[in-house]
């Protein structure tokens, strides 16, 4: 069976299966919230338990950030 994609699907495909858990990487503490609005009610649990850690982001503007764990992680990359 043969499929056809785009290339801007091919090129998140390629981004999802590249990109690896990395359980020190910083995420942005509100976006991980704003994109587990819709999540399952246990990870919404999660969510809220979630580390508050102050960073810096790259233009030097300081915000929170938190460390994600791994079962948050693969629902963000849509292998939930």
């Amino acid at each position: 069976m043969k499929y056809v994609i785009t290339e801007r699907q091919q090129r998140i495909l390629e981004k999802t299966i590249n990109e690896q858990f990395d359980s020190e990487r910083l995420y942005p503490k509100e976006e991980i919230i704003r994109l587990l609005k819709g999540a399952p009610r246990e990870l919404k649990h999660i969510a809220k338990n979630l580390p508050s850690i102050p960073c810096e982001n790259d233009n030097g503007v300081k915000t929170i950030c938190t460390k994600i764990p791994e079962t948050i992680h693969v629902y963000l990359t849509g292998r939930y």
